[in-house]
């Protein structure tokens, strides 16, 4: 027998199998994966990524198995899968219809019997209830429940049935607001309302109301005392084909949406196409959503702003992290990130030196591996802008919307239009979320998404659909986004920031679940409704002036720079939530409003009218004034928007797809981000150093250029800003002058080469 033995193309000594040998004759014995994955550690048998190829190593062990080269331990059998049990009918007659009162409030001794085990003879009834009486039949009741009877002393008068929650539900979870790994760790926290039946020719109102008033009180202790976990939150669903769901309404319940109607998946991994269903929600708790969306997060090591921005190495410090899956293509990204800051002005393909190196580059982001994607590519300034905002104690989260117009690419694949119908402008939307500093430095992006319209929507049943269906949920996204950068840092006050088009109810909505340092401020759009039955606009309108504040509006190219003063209004209200099918059962909400209107504008101007919403307790001038100035630091985004486009010129690229294209503005957003960060810097801090905007190589050069200046010139010291290097005190500036300046200064490149 040979030393050594050819498998699968590699080369393994017969010592290795010796040893899985013997290790399998021990007692107890290992697992037979256990000695896979000791082969693969044994034999260095990895992937790129370093992880062990358990699949392809057990089928060259099963080989050398076959060939009586090693003895494992064998297999363990595994259990045929188990269809649940469906309810079984014993045949005999339900209890006779009682007679019952006109109202369910003159019933005597209404209540529950909560049915023990499987031995207990009611659980016969409620099997004939269920099996006769609900749409479903006999379906079964899969994994935990409780079963109860509806009784009362004229009879038994329906039956409830409890079970755990669904796996996934996209308007629940959107809702709720949590991620994938904080619903793995609290989804048993939610129970689903399975089963529901009052019988029917009983002639009682209320009785179903009554009914989920005493089951909701009750159900909570017993699901703890069964399971030992307590409920926060009950699920149900309501074909309105045949039902309207309205006594779920008058019971406090709560509509979020439709389900998918995708069914359950069988056995056989198909799925079992359903109807849609209206998915309705009961809070147990006051703080459901907030319980529900807590999850062990990893604490983020603050870094300050100042870290790391020097010119040399931040293309290092802000890809850290960065893995996409070789390390190649790690260090072809980082080449590509210093490429396009070099030259940001330039065209995409004429950023890179070489054909080798343009080559490359489109090679990346036209790959179409599933770990090079937007998000992948954008999780290291991610985590690295996360970093940052845990450094400071209050950060303005600013979000905004922009279209990206690609409509000479007619041949670009996976792009949408960007107005209504008729329009041939085509393009992707980028919505944004941009972290700034008090004093208007940007952070970095802290969460972004792209996506292209479909060429036809239906905007007809608008105010029948959740916001999960419109585009509306990348607000609420953001929003999430940002209750997760809270959770992770406790010390630091995060205030979303949006403008008009975010004013949207369910956006104030998730205000209530979220914790002590996560706020919303969001400019008024719509007069809405308040609980005590006036107009928001007519409420503000009454209200006394509190005080004023003078900001400086700067100019554009309308109008010059200017002082404002603006009348500062401030209360707390009540908001009713709209009167549209969707949302008649939620609750109203508890904000506070500051209104600032402009005194004394220019003529032929437009006064300044802001009215800002926010859940931030504002009681005080101070305050109101705080709110004001915070709103305006959310025009950074729009800068920021403006170098995306006007500098980077990521609208001017030409790609095959629209994915290719979403990985380029990657590079362009860090880009655009660095620009915008310096020249924030330069204005709020013009005694930085000059390594920070230069390398080593250009202040040698600036420093060679220093020396054959003027001598009144050459005393003004180069470190702070570029502006320190600068012409001459005194003298016209003529044409003349300026072409005899030219020429004495040197070119960058000569004196690079110098």
């Amino acid at each position: 027998m040979s030393d050594v033995i050819r498998i699968a193309g590699r080369s393994v000594s017969q010592i290795v199998l010796d040893r899985l040998t013997a290790r399998s004759l021990v007692d107890p014995p290992p697992s037979r994966t256990e000695l896979v994955r000791q082969f693969c550690r044994m034999t260095h048998w990895t992937n790129r990524k370093g992880h062990p190829c358990l699949s392809s190593a057990n089928v060259a062990l099963k080989r050398l198995e076959a060939q009586d080269r090693v003895r494992l331990t064998p297999p363990q059998p595994r259990a045929p899968r188990q269809q649940p049990r469906r309810l079984v009918d014993d045949g005999k007659h339900l209890p006779p219809l009682p007679q019952l009162p006109s109202s369910a409030n003159q019933i005597s001794h209404l209540h529950l019997q909560l049915l023990s085990d499987a031995d207990d003879p009611d659980h016969l009834l409620w099997n004939r209830l269920i099996i006769r009486l609900h749409p479903l039949k006999a379906a079964p009741l899969v994994g935990a429940q409780l079963r109860y009877l509806i009784r009362s002393e004229h009879g038994v008068l329906g039956a409830f049935g409890f079970g755990p929650a669904a796996f996934h539900l996209d308007c629940r979870d959107r809702w709720i607001g949590w991620d994938r790994l904080a619903r793995q760790q609290n989804r048993p926290q939610v129970i689903g309302l399975s089963r529901c039946i009052i019988r029917p020719g009983l002639k009682c109102a209320n009785l179903l109301s009554c009914s989920y008033s005493l089951v909701l009180h009750q159900v909570d202790t017993d699901w703890q005392q069964r399971y030992g976990v307590k409920p926060l939150l009950v699920e149900t669903y309501v074909d309105r084909s045949t039902y309207t769901g309205r006594s779920l309404s008058a019971a406090n319940w709560r509509r979020l949406g439709q389900s998918s109607g995708r069914g359950r998946s069988s056995p056989s991994r198909k799925i079992c196409p359903k109807t849609p269903k209206d998915v309705w929600v009961y809070e147990l708790d006051g703080r459901a959503r907030q319980h529900l969306q807590h999850r062990g997060a990893e604490p983020v090591v603050p870094r300050s702003i100042f870290h790391g921005l020097g010119a040399e190495g931040w293309i290092a410090e802000e890809l850290d992290g960065l893995d996409l899956g070789h390390v190649g293509l790690n260090r072809r990204w980082a080449c590509m990130l210093q490429a396009r800051w070099d030259k940001p002005q330039r065209s995409f393909h004429r950023s890179f030196q070489g054909h080798a190196a343009g080559k490359g580059a489109y090679r990346l982001i036209e790959s179409c591996q599933a770990g090079i994607s937007f998000e992948s590519l954008l999780a290291p300034h991610h985590q690295q802008t996360q970093r940052r905002v845990a450094a400071e104690s209050v950060v303005l989260l600013a979000q905004d919307t922009t279209a990206l117009s690609y409509t000479r690419l007619r041949h670009t694949k996976g792009l949408g239009p960007l107005k209504g119908e008729g329009n041939r402008s085509r393009g992707l939307w980028l919505h944004s979320m941009l972290a700034f500093r008090l004093d208007g430095i940007p952070l970095g992006c802290a969460w972004a998404r792209l996506w292209a319209r479909p060429e036809q929507s239906d905007t007809a049943q608008r105010n029948e659909q959740s916001v999960a269906e419109k585009e509306s949920q990348r607000w609420i996204q953001c929003y999430q986004a940002a209750l997760y950068m809270a959770q992770a840092m406790p010390q630091t006050h995060l205030v979303v920031c949006g403008d008009r088009e975010s004013d949207i109810f369910e956006l104030h909505d998730q205000t209530q679940a979220a914790p002590h340092n996560l706020h919303l401020l969001v400019r008024a759009q719509h007069d809405r409704l308040l609980e005590s039955g006036e107009k928001l606009w007519d409420r503000l309108a009454a209200l006394p002036v509190g005080g004023t504040l003078k900001v400086k509006i700067p100019r554009n190219q309308n109008h010059p720079a200017r002082t404002a003063t603006l009348s500062l209004k401030w209360t707390s209200i009540q908001v009713s939530p709209p009167r549209v099918a969707l949302k008649k059962s939620w609750r109203p909400l508890t904000l506070y409003v500051v209104m600032a209107r402009e005194l004394h504008a220019p003529p032929g101007v437009e006064p300044i009218e802001w009215v800002l919403l926010t859940d931030w307790k504002v009681d005080s001038l101070k305050l109101a004034r705080r709110m004001v100035r915070w709103y305006g630091l959310r025009w950074g985004i729009e800068c920021w928007h403006q170098v995306l486009k006007d500098v980077c010129g990521v609208e001017t690229r030409q790609m095959k797809t629209a994915e290719a294209l979403e990985r380029a503005l990657v590079l362009d957003m860090v880009v655009a981000w660095r620009a915008h960060c310096l020249c924030r810097l330069g204005k709020a801090s013009p005694n930085l150093p000059a390594h920070l905007y230069y390398t080593q190589q250009e202040l040698k050069v600036l420093e060679f250029h220093r020396e054959r200046l003027p001598q009144r010139v050459r005393s003004v010291e180069l470190d702070p800003l570029p502006s320190a290097v600068g012409s001459p005190e005194r003298g016209p500036s003529s044409e003349e002058a300026k072409k005899k300046r030219n020429r004495r200064r040197p070119k960058l490149a000569q004196l690079r080469r110098r």
